[in-house]
C-alpha cells in the first residue's frame, strides 16, 4: 500500500475518533439547523395562533369614527374604546390598544355626498400586537368602502367593474399553494456552504497546527514518507470531511422540509429532492470541497497552535460565506458570467437546482471552474507544506509561505 493511503486511513481514523471534530462538523449541525427550522415554525404557528386569538382593544376617536365603524360587526375578539387622539396614541406606546382610528366628524356626509372620507388608523410597527390589529382593521374598512361604493354605483345604475375597468389577478404557477422549494432555494445554498466550510476549516486547523501542538507532526516528518504524501493524506481527509458534511446536512434538511414546516398561513412548506437535484448539488459541492480543503490548508498551515489556527479561519470562514449572502441579493441570477465566480457559482448553482432553472451549461460551467480554483488552492497546499513555515512553525507567516524557496 502507498505511503498517503496509509497516511489518508490513519488521518480519517484520527477524524473519527476526535470527538470534538464529529461534534462540530457533523452532528451539531445535523441536528441542529432542522431542529432549529423546526422550532421556528412551530413558535411562528403558534404566535401567529395566539394573536389571533387574543382579545384586544382598538382605540376609535369622536362618536361619528365609532358610528361608523358600528354599521358593521367589530372583528373576532376586538372592541371599541372612545378616546381622544392623544389619549389614543399615549395609550398605542404604552400597548393598552393595538391601534388608533380616527375619522373627520362629517365622514357620514362626506361619504353620502359621493366623496372621499379619509380614515386614519395609527399603529406601530414596533409591537406585534399593533400590526395584528391593523390586519383586523383593514377587512372592516375595505367592506364600509364596498358597502358605499355599492350604493353609490346602484344609485347610478352601474356594475361594480365600472369603477375597476382592469382587474389584476396575480397567480403563481410554482409556488400558489407551496412555499417549500422558494423557502429552500433561500435556505439551502447558505446552510450547505456554511457546513462545507466548517467540515473543510476544523479538519484543517486540527490536521496541521493541532498536530504542530501535539508534538505529533515532527514525527511525521522525520520518517520515510515524503512532503506530498502528507499533504495528499491531509488534503483528501478534509475533503472527504467536508463533502460527508455538506450531504449529511443535506439530508438532514430534506427530510425535515419533507416533513412539512409551518409558518402560519394557509400556505405548506414541503420540499422532495429528486435524484436529479441531488447529483446537481453534488457536481458542485464536491468540486467546492477540494476548493476549500485545499484553502484551508494553505491557511491553517501557517498557524502555530490550534488556537491561533481558529483565529486565523475566522476571517476566512466570513469571506468564504459572502458569495453565498451575495446569491440572494435581488437580480443575482447563475448565467455564464457568475457560472466563472467561485463560491458564488456553487450557492447559485443549488438555488437553480432547488428551483428546477439549472440547465446543463451552468452545471457544466460552474463544476469545470470550481475545479479550476481547486487546482489553483491546491498548489497553494502543497506549496505550504513544503515551507518552512509549515514544518518549523516559523513566525514569517504569510510573507514567509511565499517568498521562500521550497525546502
Amino acid at each position: 500500500m502507498s505511503p498517503w493511503r496509509i497516511l489518508l486511513g490513519k488521518e480519517l481514523l484520527d477524524v473519527v475518533r476526535d470527538r470534538r471534530t464529529l461534534l462540530l462538523t457533523v452532528l451539531l449541525p445535523v441536528l441542529l439547523y432542522p431542529g432549529i427550522l423546526l422550532l421556528m415554525g412551530t413558535i411562528i404557528a403558534a404566535g401567529t395562533l395566539r394573536l389571533k386569538n387574543e382579545p384586544m382593544t382598538v382605540a376609535v376617536v369622536g362618536a361619528p369614527t365609532l358610528a361608523l365603524l358600528s354599521k358593521r360587526e367589530p372583528p373576532p375578539k376586538t372592541s371599541w374604546a372612545l378616546h381622544t387622539r392623544a389619549e389614543g396614541a399615549a395609550l398605542l406606546k404604552d400597548q393598552k390598544v393595538v391601534a388608533v382610528v380616527i375619522a373627520p366628524d362629517d365622514v357620514e356626509a362626506t361619504i353620502a355626498g359621493g366623496k372621499q372620507a379619509v380614515i386614519t388608523v395609527l399603529y406601530t410597527k414596533r409591537f406585534d400586537r399593533s400590526m395584528e390589529g391593523l390586519d383586523r382593521i383593514k377587512p372592516l374598512l375595505d367592506a364600509l368602502n364596498t358597502q358605499a361604493l355599492q350604493v353609490r354605483l346602484d344609485a347610478l345604475n352601474l356594475e361594480a367593474g365600472f369603477v375597476q375597468p382592469v382587474k389584476t389577478d396575480p397567480v403563481d404557477l410554482d409556488f400558489q399553494k407551496d412555499l417549500g422549494p422558494l423557502l429552500a432555494s433561500r435556505l439551502l445554498p447558505i446552510i450547505l456552504l456554511t457546513m462545507l466550510i466548517i467540515g473543510a476549516l476544523y479538519p484543517a486547523v486540527d490536521l496541521t497546527a493541532g498536530e504542530k501542538e501535539r508534538g505529533t507532526l515532527e514525527t511525521l516528518l522525520v520518517s520515510a514518507v515524503r512532503p506530498v504524501d502528507v499533504m495528499a493524506a491531509k488534503y483528501l481527509t478534509v475533503s472527504l470531511v467536508a463533502v460527508a458534511t455538506a450531504l449529511a446536512n443535506l439530508a438532514a434538511m430534506g427530510v425535515t422540509f419533507g416533513m412539512g414546516i409551518s409558518l402560519g398561513g394557509p400556505a405548506t412548506t414541503t420540499f422532495q429532492l429528486t435524484f436529479g437535484q441531488v447529483l446537481t448539488m453534488l457536481a458542485c459541492l464536491v468540486p467546492a470541497a477540494l476548493l476549500l480543503s485545499g484553502i484551508s490548508l494553505a491557511v491553517a498551515s501557517t498557524a502555530r497552535t490550534f488556537k491561533e489556527g481558529q483565529s486565523l479561519m475566522s476571517p476566512v470562514m466570513l469571506v468564504c460565506l459572502a458569495p453565498a449572502l451575495l446569491s440572494q441579493m435581488p437580480g443575482v441570477e447563475l448565467g455564464p458570467f457568475t457560472a466563472l465566480i467561485p463560491l458564488l457559482n456553487v450557492a447559485l448553482l443549488i438555488k437553480a437546482a432547488v428551483l428546477g432553472t439549472a440547465t446543463a451549461l451552468d452545471v457544466g460551467l460552474t463544476s469545470v471552474s470550481v475545479l479550476a480554483f481547486a487546482a489553483l488552492a491546491l498548489k497553494v497546499a502543497a506549496s505550504a507544506f513544503n515551507s518552512e513555515t509549515f514544518r518549523f512553525g516559523g513566525t514569517g507567516g504569510w510573507k514567509a509561505l511565499f517568498t521562500r524557496k521550497p525546502v
